[in-house]
């Protein structure tokens, strides 16, 4: 059997299987092979004591009621007495934690739910003078009554965000009385839509198709996992599938793009053709969705559901048939049974996708959302991301470009052999990067093939969501001075992972052939770029760095507690380098425009009110403050697209093969036309515009 191995993940090939309801003596031996699988495998196994025990007695808090709005005090007491024990409990396959947890969780989740429905028989006041304090939001109530009152403040504040977001732009400038009446009319509305909310999400969890018990175990052996670093995770058999289905960009889906319907809810924006939603004739563009049921499930009224919310109920099989309740647009109910299938062609968002910068400069830019790879087929690599990025170079080349940007901007990683592969685009045959596992040997990893198919000017876009395989083909291009590295700092990841059977006895050369129920994601390796350093923690720094909006708001591998610590190694003794780039020139031709540019210098400003936000602060929940809040901050959406005016440089147009395939699909026309206009004013593709038009002259 093919063995895979990848940056973010590496997996093996099984037939799907449907997870069981399992008990606690269950769970509790899964979580004893978990962690004798992670002391046989992992790179850094830490050890399972006391203070591992604290971390995940914590961690099954922070995942199970992150909101701190089940649990009370009283329950973390009682809980409590584990608190340094889960250790000895997992060592020796014991089910007292386990057990007093599920308890405990299930009564509380009832609890919840009885009191969310009392909180939503009486209206909001959205002008009473009433906060939700930083003592409050940040610890465990001490009563059933402080609970309620706690979760009446939650709803609240989650209804005026919801009552806030669709309030019209001129609101303010309302009489007082046309506010008034504005309030009345919407509040309700805002208030039941976040009752419902959350009573739907506890309900999901109480009605789990597996069971509580199976439910809270996969997040019990989920955090164990997760407390020996940030990328080891316990996969249940849909988790797997679905990571290994998103990995080969060939998930499993009912075949309609969604959007919020006028009034409220969910409908369909229109049917990928093939699909069982197209195939069952049944459904069209505007259809309304009402309800939800999965075979051997209650039907779920989705009729007011969020997006968001929708999108995680699809989200809970890939193999169960769902009965979905439609309102057609032209008015009658009809009924349809549904069962996903894998993609052929993947979405149209997450392919590779390039596009000519015409201006005094021809440039070639390439968008590459992610690096999967082709894992289904025997043509090893046809379909992978690394030969559909060849494919529209050679595209592009036609349109005799002179320089070229490959975007990886939010790329969070995927396959390291497409990564090794896509980097081998670029340099002749070389080392491109290196891999150490827990012995002393050094593998490296090797573009073997002579020439290069782009050899021309090139820029690389990164930055803080670009990760893992992203920073792999940055740091080796970045090495050999082969591309001009631009934007902001990397993510910081540099670990290899592969998924193994929950069995002991596996080993590196037989894992192909054990199937089990349970799968274990596990950090093997730490990755190296070919100089010997490493891309963990500090990231990939660009040659010219631009402000980045992530700063403000995400945090890196870095932030995460249980993250692995960077090291380095010796270079490797074949890396040699093509001649220095003169970045510093580069740098000062466009560093003008970044100091002074309106957009960069926003980026800037809401960098630096981020980090002035420090520390948890009482929420005032009365309109009329929230209203001030809100303009004091300004509206995040206005504030970009001010910035946001089609470049003067270049436009933006589509090679000539792309153009024939968007004829025959309005909809594929519609989302290019969209790509295009934000390509058109996106400041750091401005940027690298102008810094391969300096390179073309050097």
């Amino acid at each position: 059997m093919k063995r895979i191995i990848t940056a973010l993940i590496a997996f093996i090939a099984a037939s799907p299987l449907l997870s069981l309801a399992q008990t606690p003596d269950k769970i509790a031996n899964e979580a004893y092979v978990l962690i004798r699988m992670v002391n046989k495998f992992h790179v850094e196994p830490r050890d399972v004591n006391d203070r591992f025990s604290e971390d995940v007695f914590k961690g099954m808090l922070d995942k199970t009621d992150e909101g701190k709005i089940f649990f009370s005090k009283g329950d973390i007491g009682r809980l409590s007495k584990y608190m340094t024990a889960i250790d000895d409990e997992i060592k020796q396959r014991k089910t007292g934690y386990l057990t007093l947890f599920i308890n405990i969780y299930q009564q509380r989740l009832k609890q919840a739910d009885s009191l969310v429905g009392e909180i939503g028989k009486k209206p909001f006041d959205f002008y009473a003078i009433e906060k939700l304090t930083a003592a409050e939001d940040t610890t465990y109530a001490a009563s059933a009554m402080a609970i309620q009152a706690k979760l009446y403040k939650k709803l609240k504040l989650e209804a005026l965000d919801e009552l806030t977001d669709d309030m019209p732009e001129n609101f303010k400038s309302f009489a007082p009385a046309r506010q008034k009446k504005y309030i009345d009319s919407a509040g309700p509305a805002s208030q039941t839509k976040v009752v419902l909310s959350l009573k739907r999400k506890i309900g999901s969890i109480l009605q789990n198709p597996y069971g509580l018990v199976t439910y809270t175990g996969n997040i019990y052996c989920e955090t164990i996992a997760s407390c020996f670093d940030p990328h080891t995770e316990f996969f249940p058999p849909e988790e797997k599938e679905t990571f290994e289905s998103e990995l080969g960009k060939q998930p499993f889906i009912f075949g309609f793009r969604i959007k919020p319907g006028k009034n409220g809810g969910v409908v369909i924006e229109n049917l990928e053709p093939g699909s069982p939603a197209f195939k069952s004739g049944k459904l069209n563009k505007g259809d309304k969705f009402i309800s939800l049921q999965w075979d051997g499930s209650q039907a779920v009224d989705v009729s007011d559901m969020t997006i968001d919310d929708f999108t995680e109920l699809l989200g809970q099989s890939n193999h169960k048939k769902a009965l979905f309740t439609m309102k057609k647009t032209e008015g009658p109910v009809v009924q349809v049974s549904l069962e996903k299938e894998q993609a052929t062609g993947g979405d149209d968002d997450d392919r590779v996708k390039s596009f000519v910068l015409k201006g005094e400069n021809s440039v070639g830019y390439i968008y590459l959302p992610a690096f999967y790879e082709d894992w289904e087929t025997t043509n090893e690599g046809l379909n992978g991301c690394a030969n559909d990025v060849g494919r529209e170079i050679i595209k592009l080349k036609k349109e005799n470009i002179n320089g070229l940007i490959l975007d990886l901007r939010y790329n969070g990683g995927g396959s390291m052999q497409e990564a090794t592969d896509l980097a081998g685009v670029f340099i002749d045959a070389g080392p491109v990067a290196q891999v150490k596992g827990k012995d002393a040997k050094v593998h490296t990893l090797k573009d073997v093939n002579r020439g290069t198919l782009w050899d021309g000017p090139m820029v690389i876009l990164v930055n803080g969501y670009s990760a893992s395989a992203s920073e792999l083909v940055a740091g080796t291009l970045q090495d050999y001075n082969r591309a001009v590295i631009i934007g902001g700092t990397t993510y910081g990841k540099a670990t290899v992972q592969v998924v193994l059977p929950m069995d002991t006895t596996v080993t590196p050369e037989n894992f192909g052939e054990k199937h089990t129920e349970n799968n274990l994601k596990l950090t093997v390796s730490k990755l190296y770029r070919v100089n010997g350093s490493s891309a963990q923690f500090k990231g990939v720094k660009p040659d010219i760095i631009l402000p980045d909006l992530l700063d403000a708001y995400i945090t890196k591998e870095a932030d995460e507690p249980n993250a692995l610590k960077p090291t380095a190694i010796d270079a490797n003794k074949y890396y040699v380098p093509y001649t220095f780039l003169p970045i510093k020139t580069l740098k000062e031709s466009v560093q003008t425009e970044i100091d002074t540019g309106k957009y960069f210098n926003w980026v800037r400003n809401e960098i630096v009110k981020s980090k002035q936000k420090t520390g948890a602060k009482d929420i005032s929940l009365n309109l009329k403050d929230v209203l001030a809040a809100i303009g004091r901050e300004g509206n995040y959406a206005d504030s970009v697209a001010l910035f946001a005016k089609p470049s003067k440089k270049f436009i933006v147009k589509n090679n000539q093969y792309e153009m024939s395939r968007l004829q025959a699909d309005d909809n594929l026309k519609q989302l290019n036309e969209e790509f295009i206009r934000q390509a058109a004013a996106d400041a750091y593709i401005g940027i690298a515009y102008d810094v391969l038009a300096k390179l073309k002259t050097q």
